[in-house]
């Protein structure tokens, strides 16, 4: 028995989604064009902040044991005025007289010229900026990105271009930022590996100048909806909702699925796009079967974050709930992790970074006030919160909370509408030597399932949007088909 190429994409995330759109067309035959928000059609739906708009320029840090926000410098003068100058002052100084040959001083950098070099964010800002510097912006960076802990997150894997500046600054992070800067085409923005196949971007690079923050009126979720329908349009895809998949097979060369409900799938190619534990246990639960695929190694090497997400939004108030601005992230406390708290890592604040989205039933509506909404992002490296978000505590806890943060006089007022939804393991964490592991899980891939798999997802490339994209674009164009 014999089938036509046919390729199976396991995970209808965002990698899953992307990889399944290249793929359709470039199947039965090849296209150059890629899907990206040009193609979908999505221009018109963008909301885009400008680089001088105060939800980009002022951002805001929380610092345990101080009440209010500290706003982070972004200019000379900011700086040198700022409360945080004593800390970033001497932290800038120290990385940019950093000896410029390797092995000049007891703390010789590591340059990363060999993917086996690799070490936590934590322990690289230190050695370029200090303790203080890496404890106080270097974990509440990863907070806002990750929550996680910066001092198991590999630096290879979650910042590479701070990796690049580094070697292109021989052994500095600001000296290679300014050579960048210099520099016609900054090395930092070229990728390792050129992709296989070109973007046909239309106007959205026009669309993009000069933007810091992005998203789209009816939100993020915007760009999942649009590539699922997207793909249910297309003649040559099956899409399979509601049926995970519970064995795996491969049987006379073929990748052989069974779903849930029992319904059994053939095809020549997989790709898989799905959290790497959720894959492992698929394989052990496949592993009595006949003819079952073999394991895979590292797929249970990382750790993930679960995060607890509120939105709140408040009545029009005389007074502002908080400054103008993105929002803010909080450090890594200095009594560690351990001690239960409610574990806020940080606030967006959303009707001042994406105003577009706010919509009034009329202009009168809107002269009245405007509403305040916030997304507070809890847990992490923290834990659950204490108290629990089913607890009649929790609500009060936390707004009491963000008064303090906020350094207000007045007590925050009752929301007028609250959600809380909590998200378990939903941000793969990244260890040192990760890039490494990733490379020999490819191996593995190509060795014991064949030329026609291939493992991909946030949890092997990447953790944000643009990452999960590429990544399915890569496995799609990179397939042996």
């Amino acid at each position: 028995m014999s089938f036509a190429k046919s390729v199976t994409v396991l995970g209808g995330g965002i990698t899953g989604l992307s990889a399944a759109l290249h793929l359709s067309r470039r199947l039965p035959v090849r296209s150059g064009v890629c899907i990206n928000i040009h193609l979908l059609d999505l221009a018109p739906s963008v909301l885009t902040v400008p680089r001088s708009a105060p939800a980009a320029r002022s951002r805001f840090l929380h610092l345990p044991g101080a009440g209010g926000l500290t706003s982070i410098p972004t200019s000379l003068i900011s700086l040198l005025t700022s409360p945080l100058a004593r800390v970033l002052v001497p932290a800038i100084l120290q990385d940019t007289l950093r000896a410029g040959q390797k092995g000049e001083d007891a703390r010789a950098p590591v340059l990363y010229e060999d993917p086996s070099e690799d070490e936590s964010v934590d322990a690289f800002l230190t050695r370029h900026f200090g303790a203080k510097f890496a404890q106080m912006f270097g974990s509440a960076l990863v907070h806002g990105i990750y929550a996680a802990d910066s001092r198991i997150l590999s630096i290879r894997a979650a910042f590479p271009i701070l990796c690049q500046l580094e070697r292109r600054g021989k052994s500095s992070i600001v000296r290679g930022a300014v050579a960048d800067m210099m520099s016609f085409m900054p090395q930092s923005a070229l990728s390792e590996n050129e992709a296989t196949e070109p973007y046909d971007l239309g106007e959205v690079p026009n669309l993009m100048k000069g933007v810091s923050v992005y998203s789209f009126r009816e939100g993020m979720q915007t760009l999942t909806e649009s590539m699922a329908k997207h793909l249910e349009a297309r003649p040559n895809v099956d899409l399979l909702l509601g049926d995970g998949v519970r064995r795996l097979r491969k049987v006379d060369g073929y990748f052989e699925f069974t779903t849930d409900s029992g319904r059994r799938i053939t095809s020549t190619h997989v790709v898989a796009a799905l959290p790497l534990p959720q894959l492992h246990c698929l394989l052990e639960d496949s592993s009595s079967q006949t003819s079952a695929l073999p394991a895979l190694p590292h797929l249970l090497a990382n750790p993930s974050s679960s995060v607890t997400v509120v939105n709140l939004i408040f009545p029009p108030s005389a007074t502002p709930i908080h400054p103008d601005g993105f929002g803010y992230l909080i450090p890594r406390p200095s009594a560690d992790y351990s001690a239960p708290s409610l574990g806020v890592l940080g606030t967006v604040f959303d009707s001042s970074a994406l105003s577009g989205q706010d919509r009034y039933p009329s202009p009168a509506a809107y002269m009245r006030g405007r509403f305040t909404k916030l997304t507070v992002m809890l847990g992490g490296p923290f834990g659950d919160p204490s108290p629990t978000p089913s607890s009649p505590q929790f609500i009060p806890a936390l707004l009491d909370g963000l008064w303090m943060h906020f350094g207000r006089r007045e007590r925050l007022p009752e929301p007028c509408l609250v959600r809380v939804r909590e998200h378990r393991d939903c941000i793969p964490t990244p260890t040192v030597g990760h890039t490494v592991r990733m490379k020999e899980l490819a191996v593995a891939v190509k060795e014991r399932w064949g030329p026609h798999a291939a493992v991909i997802g946030a949890g092997v490339g990447g953790v944000s949007v643009g990452d999960c994209v590429e990544s399915g674009r890569r496995a799609a164009y990179e397939l042996a088909l």
